[in-house]
């Protein structure tokens, strides 16, 4: 686990900026504290930086890693967890190792494999593998986007790095793209390709990109969409199944050379982990969790109760406003607006525990790959409900409840109303980005000003294109769709750079054995019926809890990892909020409206509405916009 950055020369002639790359080295010490390096091809036009957290082969593991001829060159971040087998695989063809680490073996699957490397790879990775001979470039980025990794291209070099703000600190442009900061405001993250500067990018997760004699070509690699055989056997059989594939994933991730613990929050799904965990460790756990006062969000007394269950040795830190000081040290390791409130509470619980581990198992992909969020409930009902009611009929009552709402009180009640019949007039894919996204056509008129408002005014809407191209690629049932839809979106772009951030901020790895490839592709193959009954979703997962876990300890109304929001923004927030109305910082944008906001506020606090993500995205806004 660590922090790679390079330059590389898109032509013969061109040569990257060593003094850059070495900056941009110089700005990601948090992501590897226990080595750096450098390596200039001999020809000049490839360099290559990396910055090492070790956590397998502590002796041998440095990088960047040559191959005997010093032509060859690769810097990787992630691990690969099934590198034992490829190693195996690889000394029976006669290779010969001089280490005992993972990123040899990459280095020698990419001499024999090339680009096909990426297909046998089972893990977290964003790497970089020049050859000087050739000249030619292989640049990857994992299956789900665990590890980050950003580019732009400046004076015929390409240059990138596993962190937007140390790419920035060797020069790259910093014009906001109008379009990402929509993104942004509609989904509280920018996805990739964007980032919120103009011609600098995220590589999408499961692409990788290639330089030859046909230039620089980027293309995706994998796709869940295309593991779409259905599960046929009983659900008795994927009970058995999956309990053995997550007990493989599980033991892939406990492969390591430094102290590994579990993120235990209480719920379902990192319960699972930590079971699996105890089960496969010779020696007791550490466990670790993030209480809050407001019982609505404090899940520490499930965490402790099956910590103790489970005889795990745990940790609770107790959350309070203070976290809210951890922001801008957020907002400076994102590098760009960020607006998912529960990256708090994850920055703090990986700031607790790292003087006790160096690898952190965690509960991530559960709600995605076994239908665990509530809004994919919400969503089925919605279907069915406009099953019964023809779109025309939802639109003219639309109309009409905007027409009451102009003309009596009761203006909140019939504003409900109106979105309720918009959303029943749209197709499935349609409302589920209406469901995934915080700023529609009407909140936009009223928030938004400037080009955001004019290019939404001309029917561009980014967040929903983005949601409904993959909700409409996926094939199955809208459970499915929904399904595939967060995997690319949400997970990818929110979930993972989360997890990323906030762990390697203190120098943590996080490993996610719910999100294994293989695990995950057979949560999608299952029918409805195995993840959805009359409880709610993770059906699946909850009887395979239940064979380690009395139900007792775990069967309660899913709260999610996520801080009280809604109660501070009601209460000793409300300032702060008020002041955003003043803000010069949003002022000088010029792209979001102080009435607009003071109508959010407004809303928020009588209670006709909870727009706490909103405000916590404008929030987050100002902040990035005072730090830049």
């Amino acid at each position: 686990m660590c922090g790679i950055a390079g330059g590389i020369g898109l032509a013969p002639g061109a040569r990257p900026d060593p003094r850059r790359v070495e900056a941009m080295s110089a700005g990601m010490k948090h992501r590897g504290p226990d080595g750096a390096g450098l390596w200039t091809a001999p020809s000049g036009r490839a360099v290559l930086a990396h910055r090492r957290l070790a956590v397998i082969d502590l002796a041998t593991g440095s990088q960047p890693m040559l191959d005997e001829s010093g032509s060859i060159g690769i810097i990787f971040n992630g691990e690969i967890y099934n590198y034992l087998e490829l190693r195996e695989e690889l000394a029976g063809k006669g290779e010969i190792f001089r280490t005992r680490s993972d990123t040899e073996v990459l280095l020698r699957l990419i001499m024999r494999r090339g680009e096909e490397t990426v297909k046998v790879l089972r893990g977290m990775f964003a790497f970089a593998a020049w050859d000087d001979r050739r000249g030619s470039l292989l640049l990857a980025r994992d299956r789900l986007g665990k590890k980050p990794l950003f580019y732009t291209v400046e004076g015929n070099c390409l240059y990138f790095a596993s962190s937007l703000a140390a790419l920035r600190v060797g020069g790259a442009a910093n014009s906001i793209d109008p379009q990402a900061l929509d993104l942004y405001l509609a989904l509280g993250y920018i996805p990739a390709p964007y980032t919120i500067y103009r011609n600098t990018f995220k590589m999408p997760a499961a692409s990788l990109a290639t330089l030859g004699q046909q230039g620089l070509c980027l293309r995706g690699f994998w796709d869940l969409a295309d593991c779409d055989e259905p599960y046929s056997g009983s659900y008795q059989n994927a009970l058995d199944e999956l309990q053995e594939k997550l007990d493989k994933a599980v033991a892939l991730r406990l492969r390591s050379d430094v102290p590994v613990g579990v993120f235990l929050s209480g719920g379902i799904d990192s319960s699972l982990v930590t079971a699996t965990t105890v089960r496969q460790s010779a020696e007791q756990i550490e466990t670790f969790c993030v209480g809050f006062e407001h019982s609505r969000f404090d899940e520490s007394e499930f965490s402790s109760a099956i910590a103790n269950h489970l005889g795990t040795r745990h940790h609770t830190l107790r959350g309070r406003t203070d976290l809210l000081d951890i922001l801008p040290r957020i907002t400076q390791h994102f590098g760009e607006p960020y607006a998912d409130s529960s990256a708090l509470a994850l920055w703090a619980i990986a700031q607790h525990a790292r003087p006790s581990i160096t690898v952190a198992l965690g509960g991530d992909g559960g709600d995605e790959g076994f239908a665990g969020y509530g809004w994919y409930g919400n969503a089925r009902r919605l279907d069915r409900l406009a099953s019964l009611i023809p779109a025309g009929v939802a639109r003219m009552g639309a109309q009409a409840a905007r027409l009451v709402a102009r003309h009596c009180h009761g203006g909140a009640k019939m504003g409900r109303t109106e979105r309720g019949f918009a959303v029943l007039a749209l197709s499935s894919a349609e409302r589920f980005a209406a469901l995934r996204s915080f700023v529609n056509a009407t909140e936009a008129e009223f928030l938004y000003d400037g080009e955001l408002l004019e290019r939404r005014r001309a029917g561009l809407d980014p967040a929903s294109t983005i949601l409904i191209d993959a909700y409409t690629r996926a094939s199955g049932s809208a459970l499915r769709k929904m399904r595939y839809t967060d995997i690319r979106t949400y997970l990818a772009d929110d979930l993972m750079p989360k997890l990323d951030i906030a762990t390697m901020a203190h120098s943590l790895e996080a490993r996610a054995p719910l999100l294994d490839q293989e695990v995950l592709a057979f949560g999608l193959s299952l029918p409805d019926h195995f993840l959805v009954d009359e409880r709610g979703g993770k059906r699946i997962l909850r009887d395979l809890l239940a064979r380690h876990v009395p139900r007792a300890l775990f069967e309660r109304r899913k709260q999610g990892f996520s801080v009280p929001l809604q109660v501070w923004f009601s209460g000793q927030l409300r300032p702060r909020l008020e002041a955003l109305t003043r803000s010069g910082a949003l002022e000088g944008l010029g792209l979001v409206k102080p009435g607009g906001i003071r109508r959010l506020i407004a809303e928020h606090a009588t209670g006709a509405r909870d727009h706490s993500q909103r405000l916590f995205s404008i929030m987050q806004l100002e902040d990035w916009l005072c730090s830049r």
